[in-house]
């Protein structure tokens, strides 16, 4: 089944392979042939399509959509299935090695379920629930340290996206934010994932650090139907 997936990486490495890897963290083939790919994995209800699949099924009632197909996106914004469209740039770390990226007198170290309430303070985008975050701390979340004190962190979305990244403010300039993408880098490549996130437009800081690391970007847009 696998091979169904492989087929559709190999046409464009850096605009599908994130679903090989959505695939590999649980999701199952509803529909694969040369039109359309349609993944779903139902344990976080969430949906990847690549290609015309607005009338398949899968993607009816979904708590997300990820497409890349303008179609489907008009089709199921259209029908009502969806109130939140939002576009996306995707970029993907192709390299083998991860960024070596270390900050003087500052660590980093797995977050724990005591830092729960902490990550619930200071992350201020949506997913910022306590049923969410215990399990992207379960999953593992990295935080930075600096002279002690918690100063930020970062994690993979349930999804399989690096995300979740916060910097205090008054720790911000400093290069913290690189240390801890590099550090999710390492660590998805050591779990034979694949390391890649997705910008919102606009999101010019984001933009930049994924360019430090050596992120590819795909040129084209991607859209999460919420």
């Amino acid at each position: 089944m696998e091979q169904m997936v492989l087929e559709w990486v190999r046409r464009d490495p850096v605009r599908y392979s994130y679903l090989l890897d959505f695939y590999r963290r649980g999701a199952e083939i509803r529909r694969a042939d040369e039109t359309a790919l349609v993944l779903k994995n139902d344990t976080i209800n969430i949906c990847y399509a690549a290609g015309p699949a607005a009338g398949h099924p899968a993607l009816r009632g979904c708590f997300l959509v990820l497409t890349d197909d303008r179609d489907t996106v008009k089709t199921l914004s259209e029908a009502g299935a969806y109130r939140e469209i939002m576009p996306c740039t995707q970029a993907v770390y192709l390299k083998a090695e991860p960024p070596q990226v270390q900050r003087p007198g500052v660590s980093l170290r797995p977050l724990t379920m005591e830092d729960m309430d902490f990550v619930l303070k200071n992350y201020h985008h949506p997913g910022a629930y306590e049923e969410h975050i215990r399990g992207r701390i379960a999953e593992g979340m990295t935080g930075v340290m600096v002279d002690g004190e918690l100063a930020g962190f970062a994690g993979v979305h349930q999804e399989g996206s690096m995300g979740l990244l916060e910097v205090l403010p008054q720790f911000r300039r400093r290069g913290l934010a690189e240390m801890l993408e590099a550090d999710l880098i390492r660590r998805q490549l050591e779990k034979g994932l694949l390391p890649y996130c997705h910008i919102q437009p606009g999101n010019d800081a984001s933009t930049a650090l994924q360019k430090k690391l050596g992120l590819t970007f795909d040129s084209r847009t991607l859209y999460w139907l919420n």
